[in-house]
């Protein structure tokens, strides 16, 4: 039995735990050379940094209640309408808990029943008089969420894998054969293309917000392979790097790290492809990933 079908037959198994089959995703990832693969499963497992976009299915909608009085009556878990809340802070996604914990922390045993809560005191002030009429205390200000929508993520992430690995064995039926994957010209690029299909759902979310400093790139000056193994893993085909290996032939060095113009061109037509969803990464993160790589290219690392 291949990894992939071990992988297949761990995900659609409720005695696994997700994080163990995370795991073998992980092993999967550096067989393939995979590097937006590994990056979404050690963001699963470690949990996701302020500065690197949650998922989808990690984002659960908020509802918010409040505790008012007029020194004569009390109005206990007062429900507050969400638009009314947006308007009142000016934070559209006020609405939005992004969930960043480890996967392995999650863990709501009576998932069905309760409730978290989120503590949001320090918007009270700001409801006071925009929302709750001036002449009304607000106590206590909160927004709550069913514990059962965040012990969804692991069956969503479950979900994922399945998919992921259900589409990349449809796009090679022998795919359990790692290396055989590895060794096709385009394999680096149709796994990145099946993991922006399948689990991100088209928005590239473990880099599509990325900047410069949060890209994870290493390639050697001068070194040709190098540069094609991280940009194919991030999905450039091997057409787009054949056309960039023909302007690295005669632009093969640059001053003050200014690309000359036909790289230029080229990076232009691959953040062109970024901005049609050609390309399968985010704007910010695919011009962040090109100017490393082709920097340290030209040895400017």
């Amino acid at each position: 039995m291949g990894l992939l079908t071990e992988i297949q037959n761990d995900a659609i198994s409720d005695t696994v735990a997700v994080n163990g089959l995370l795991r073998k995703v992980m092993l999967l990832a550096h067989k393939l050379d995979s590097g937006v693969l590994e990056d979404w499963v050690k963001h699963e497992l470690s949990g996701y940094p302020n500065d690197v976009p949650v998922p989808h299915y990690r984002r659960i909608p908020l509802n918010f209640k409040a505790s008012v009085s007029n020194g004569f009556y009390m109005h206990n878990n007062a429900p507050i309408a969400q638009y009314l809340v947006k308007q009142a802070t000016g934070r559209d996604d006020i609405d939005t808990f992004e969930c960043r914990q480890a996967i392995g922390t999650i863990d709501y045993k009576d998932a069905e029943k309760d409730v978290l809560v989120l503590n949001m005191d320090n918007y009270a002030l700001v409801v006071s008089g925009k929302i709750v009429d001036k002449s009304w205390d607000v106590l206590r200000f909160w927004a709550e969420m069913p514990a059962a929508k965040v012990n969804g993520i692991l069956d969503a992430v479950r979900n994922k894998v399945l998919e992921f690995t259900i589409a990349l064995q449809k796009r090679y039926p022998n795919a359990d054969d790692v290396e055989w994957i590895k060794s096709q010209v385009s394999g680096a690029a149709t796994v990145s293309q099946v993991f922006n299909t399948t689990i991100t759902n088209g928005n590239a979310g473990v880099i599509g917000g990325a900047t410069a400093s949060t890209v994870t790139v290493t390639v050697n000056h001068g070194n040709l392979q190098d540069l094609r193994t991280n940009l194919t893993q991030h999905g450039v085909t091997a057409e787009d790097f054949a056309l960039l290996e023909a302007a690295l032939k005669e632009e093969h060095k640059i001053e003050n790290k200014k690309f000359g113009p036909k790289v230029t061109k080229w990076v232009g037509d691959m953040m062109g492809k970024a901005v049609s969803g050609a390309w399968g990464v985010g704007l910010g993160a695919g011009g962040a990933l090109l100017e490393k790589a082709l920097l340290g290219y030209y040895g400017f690392n």
